[in-house]
């Protein structure tokens, strides 16, 4: 089942008199469980794209299909819900509510679904015990570690059963095990739930725990390749025995 399609698509901002182009024509299709990684370098037009996927902006050029809804035909609010219902997002910087529980974080975007505080709090629960913090419920963000923090913003993607969730650099300000954990996790709720996920990251060793590889260099896809071409390069990378 296809979850995300972009047709065409183009993003460009202006810089004085001259735009700059952040992507390019792009045609995607994600179906639904797959576990993308989206790689390029600072500037290669990754958070753009997963910002038009999200919703969070629009295309000058093309569209963007959510289940075959096309997201220009929709109002700010209609938008507004849609994330709310289909789309999880996962960032580098946590962004954690700091006078709200571990509980209480994850429980929030339930309370604007409105759904009814004990089913909310009883969902989050869940989703913070599927990410291993069944013991740290009551824990402030100042009361968790790095890694906790980014496992609780996980679980608040996770909450919603949403179709996609999309990850910007949500390894970047973790040490490589606690990097190599997360992924893991990611990886294995993957598996289980079957959301698809949707990965920005310039580390290599993400790719091991994908099933297709994305490429995007000046604002174009120049790579899109199952990663089962890809399970030598990344067993040398990782260091593995070969054989």
């Amino acid at each position: 089942m296809t979850v995300v399609k972009l047709q065409g698509v183009s993003r460009y901002f202006p810089v004085g008199n001259t735009p700059i182009t952040a992507l390019d024509k792009v045609d995607l299709t994600l179906e639904k469980g797959e576990f993308v990684v989206l790689r390029g370098a600072s500037g290669s037009g990754k958070s753009t794209l997963l910002n038009l996927i999200g919703a969070m902006d629009d295309p000058n050029e093309g569209e963007v299909f959510i289940h075959g809804m096309a997201l220009s035909s929709l109002s700010d609010k209609q938008k507004s819900q849609l994330r709310s219902h289909y789309i999880g997002f996962i960032f580098q910087s946590f962004n954690l509510i700091p006078v709200l529980t571990a509980l209480e974080n994850v429980q929030y975007p339930l309370s604007l679904q409105r759904v009814a505080n004990k089913e909310g709090k009883y969902r989050a629960a869940q989703a913070l015990e599927q990410v291993g913090l069944a013991d740290f419920i009551h824990r402030r963000p100042n009361q968790l570690s790095g890694g906790q923090m980014q496992r609780v913003a996980i679980a608040r993607a996770l909450v919603t059963k949403p179709d996609i969730i999309l990850a910007d650099e949500p390894t970047a300000n973790l040490d490589s095990e606690t990097s190599k954990q997360i992924m893991d996790l990611l990886g294995s709720l993957n598996r289980n739930t079957g959301v698809t996920f949707l990965f920005a990251t310039h580390h290599d060793f993400v790719l091991s725990r994908a099933s297709r590889i994305l490429e995007l260099k000046d604002g174009h896809i120049v790579k899109d390749e199952p990663v089962q071409h890809l399970n030598l390069v990344n067993q040398i990378a990782l260091g593995e025995e070969v054989g």
